[in-house]
């Protein structure tokens, strides 16, 4: 329970700080679910929790001043902090991006769970496992993808003429760089004087230490190819 009303502040403009910080760290990533929607989910979640402790703490005090009533009377203080983990869920999901050829949104959608269940914990005044939790957060969302270098996956939308000749150069070129083609989708738009342009869809691994500007410019000095772009990742974090 809430000892005071300087305690109540105290847990709300945690609540608020923590899940700042984490929100800071999406908006560096250039997520729409940045700083204000992790502040808000993160008070959010503080403020239904402690409604929650006080609206419990005041059924167990009537009930101690009314000796014929307790038989009557319950509370439940997990009842309104279970419909925050439901309920965060919806959006949740609206970061979440869905295209034809790629999902995007979804650590930014874990990130806004875990920041609603960090406010569930200071509004319980559970200051060791929100501090903790908030330093454990970071270290997932800024240091264990560099700890560990994960394959990137990417798509790269490639248009060009001379097919047989840029397939093969094209084949030289993830080779040498040591890129695995997961998938690749084949066009080929014939024009009224005859020529052809083809376009190449490939699905990617790149190595993690590979710097993918290198990769294209090195795709780019073939005059074949007129056209490279990059499409999100398969999985964008």
């Amino acid at each position: 329970m809430v000892d005071t009303q300087w305690e109540l502040l105290l847990r709300l403009i945690l609540a608020a700080f923590l899940g700042g910080i984490i929100g800071y760290e999406r908006e560096l990533k250039g997520r729409d679910a940045g700083i204000r929607t992790h502040t808000l989910v993160s008070l959010g979640s503080a403020i239904i929790t402690l409604t929650q402790l006080e609206a419990s703490e005041w059924v167990l005090n009537y009930a101690t001043e009314h000796a014929d009533l307790p038989p009557v009377l319950t509370t439940d203080i997990t009842r309104l902090t279970a419909q925050i983990v439901n309920g965060i869920g919806f959006l949740g999901a609206g970061t979440i991006i869905i295209s034809k050829r790629s999902v995007s949104g979804l650590t930014t959608a874990a990130s806004i769970w875990a920041v609603a269940s960090l406010g569930i914990a200071i509004g319980m005044g559970y200051y060791f496992i929100s501090l903790s939790s908030t330093i454990i957060m970071l270290v997932v969302l800024r240091i264990v993808k560099n700890l560990f270098k994960i394959e990137q996956t990417k798509q790269l939308d490639i248009k060009y003429r001379k097919r047989e000749e840029t397939l093969e150069y094209l084949k030289d070129c993830f080779d040498h760089y040591n890129v695995t083609v997961v998938s690749t989708d084949h066009s080929i738009f014939y024009e009224q004087d005859g020529a052809s342009t083809c376009r190449d869809i490939y699905t990617v691994h790149l190595p993690g230490s590979l710097n993918m500007m290198t990769f294209i410019s090195t795709l780019g000095n073939n005059p074949n190819i007129y056209e490279i772009k990059t499409i999100k990742a398969a999985l964008d974090q």
